[in-house]
């Protein structure tokens, strides 16, 4: 299997977190949004936790599937991301999604204490 019939194997295994990147963050996303974090808190903190919960699965396959700096780089170009983490949050994308990953981790937590 060549890289990119990798990239597309592993960006099909996390639609969700592909929608985030490439509809969302697209390359004009500061058009439609102040900041990083107010896409954060509309698609993550309010949504469901069944949503927070497909996140954070996607989240974990995805640190498994991209181990590196360079593969989450390589990642968030494959789905043409218009976000970079360095530029935009100082910080690689990858260790984003680490953050990314206990955020939604969280949400489902307090989500899960909220339906009983």
């Amino acid at each position: 299997m060549d890289r990119h019939d990798f990239l597309r194997e592993v960006a099909g295994r996390a639609p969700e977190f592909k929608s985030l990147l490439a509809a969302e963050f697209n390359y004009d996303w500061e058009l439609d949004w102040p900041d990083v974090e107010s896409v954060l808190v509309h698609d993550l903190d309010s949504a469901s936790y069944s949503e927070n919960e497909q996140y954070r699965d996607e989240l974990d396959y995805l640190l498994n599937a991209l181990p590196t700096e360079g593969d989450a780089d390589e990642f968030f170009k494959f789905v043409g991301s218009g976000l970079s983490p360095k530029v935009d949050l100082g910080k690689s994308a990858r260790a984003w999604m680490v953050e990314l990953r206990d955020r939604v981790d969280k949400n489902c937590a307090i989500k899960e204490g909220d339906a009983r």
